[in-house]
């Protein structure tokens, strides 16, 4: 037989006798000496085994098993393998399958039906140990919680103490804290202001790294620094000295709500979310002056663009636009033409892929019956363990290659892609009409459907970059290739 050595340990398991990984795989090694082995490979796992889907190496090893390359698993304890039943039924459903032919310890071996009970036994107190230790532990911090004693690792801030009773002041950092609250409930700094200022003055995180403003955040939002303990969206009052007073919290609180709250968009800037400027590859913006007259202009973000001194108005950006959808607008006659030819090739493509569909379903159905009737077979003592062990192989090799292609072939909903393709045809026919005659609403739905983005310069736009739904249009004014037409809309709109 062929072994994988499993070897877990857990860092929640509160029992400080249970042996290390180094010291399982050393103990399994000398057994495997012993008995003369043929091993495939090491698996070591620290990882909890009390709820299922926790461990990838361990389902990773059961997957290998099922592909063949080893059929045996060797562990100090059947504990190691499992501590949940879903993740134990796993295991002996692959021995009653055949695919895994045993499980052995250096005191035990697992391979037939009488094996198998004892296993399950072990296997549900393993559980058990689980769910008890887990009670006891949800105890004991229900407990610490009571008492106002932090249960787990101190926030920043904070440092633990050593007898494991709670949480004090960082005597580095806590002063930190103290002046992050104190500043940003003045009201003068912003969370993104605050970190830099913090770092400036020498606030650093516990391995010497800037805190990121994320990190600024939580802290300024955790209720622990005014002397509470939180935990599931409780709170319970703390021993440890707090840090703020309630008042300075619920004054930054009030700032961050306030700050996060939308604001109501007192203007609709039709164009500003298209425009890039060419020479620095900052955004255009737009403003307003005089209260009326809107401009758009380069927001200069790096400080050295020339374009950010001209301003251009509405009336001159949409005529830009007006420009481009009038060049980019499509020849109604080959489009339809165009559209016609493509229709007619997809419904036959759509008519083809079903038939190969529905040939691959059969196929599958005929594989399930097969494998039905080969257990049959092997269950009647028709055909021996070994020629069974093959034939199945050899049919779930099959199944999977099958499945496979098949899910790669997607059904299409065709008349819904052929609907959309049609309505982007018509669409692309009138585009200069419905912008020119269309209202601000209009207009930003449709530049926002065909457009990403335009590079802007001297007040003209020199570039686009059309969404992928409108990307196979680009250009097909330029030739009168009716092929090439048809073969630019193959996308998928999809």
């Amino acid at each position: 037989m062929k072994y994988f050595i499993y070897c877990r340990k857990s860092s929640e398991e509160g029992n400080r006798q249970a042996q290390s990984l180094d010291t399982q795989q050393r103990i399994l090694l000398d057994y495997v000496d012993q008995q003369k082995l043929e091993v495939v490979d090491i698996i070591k796992e620290s990882k909890s085994a009390r709820t299922d889907q926790n461990r990838p190496l361990f389902t990773n090893m059961l997957e290998r098993v099922e592909r063949g390359e080893a059929n045996a698993v060797l562990v100090v304890h059947t504990d190691r393998l499992a501590r949940n039943l879903i993740d134990a039924g796993h295991v002996i459903k692959l021995i009653e399958n055949r695919i895994l032919k045993e499980v052995r310890t250096p005191t035990s071996v697992f391979n037939d039906a009488p094996s198998l009970m004892y296993m399950g036994f072990d296997f549900v107190f393993a559980s058990h140990y689980s769910r008890d230790l887990a009670i006891k532990v949800k105890a004991g911090n229900e407990s610490k919680l009571l008492k106002g004693e932090y249960p787990s690792y101190a926030p920043i801030g904070y440092v633990n103490i050593m007898n494991g009773k709670g949480i004090e002041p960082d005597p580095i950092r806590a002063p930190f804290i103290t002046r992050a609250f104190e500043l940003f409930s003045s009201g003068e700094y912003s969370i993104k202001t605050l970190t830099k200022k913090l770092y400036e003055e020498g606030f650093r995180s516990r391995s010497g790294k800037k805190e990121y403003t994320s990190q600024i955040h939580r802290m300024l939002i955790n209720p622990e620094y005014y002397g509470v303990i939180r935990r599931k969206g409780q709170l319970y009052v703390g021993k440890h000295k707090p840090l703020i007073s309630k008042a300075i919290f619920d004054q930054v609180q009030n700032i961050i709500f306030d700050r996060s709250r939308p604001r109501k968009q007192k203007h609709n800037f039709v164009f500003r979310d298209f425009l890039i400027c060419e020479e620095c590859g900052c955004k255009v913006t737009a403003g307003i002056a005089k209260g009326k007259y809107i401009y758009y202009r380069c927001t200069n973000g790096k400080g050295s663009c020339k374009q950010h001194k001209i301003y251009w108005d509405t009336d001159h950006i949409k005529d830009e636009f007006q420009q481009f959808f009038s060049q980019f607008e499509l020849d109604p006659e080959r489009a339809n033409i165009s559209f016609d030819l493509y229709k007619t090739k997809k419904l036959a493509e759509s008519k083809q892929d079903n038939n190969s569909h529905l040939a691959i379903e059969q196929q599958i159905k005929n594989l399930d019956i097969r494998l039905k009737k080969l257990e049959d077979m092997y269950l009647d003592g028709r055909i021996s363990a070994e020629r069974f062990d093959e034939r199945k192989t050899d049919y779930q090799n099959e199944l999977a290659q099958l499945q496979v292609i098949i899910k790669q072939k997607v059904k299409q909903d065709i008349a819904h892609t052929l609907e959309l393709v049609e309505e982007v045809k018509n669409n692309a026919v009138q585009l200069s009409y419905l912008f020119k005659n269309g209202n601000d609403e209009i207009r930003r739905s449709l530049i926002k459907s065909v457009l990403w983005n335009s590079n802007f310069l001297d007040g003209e736009i020199t570039s686009t970059r059309l969404t992928k739904l409108w990307k196979p249009l680009e250009n097909l004014n330029q030739t009168h290739d009716l092929e090439k037409w048809r073969r630019d809309r193959d996308s998928n709109p999809g």
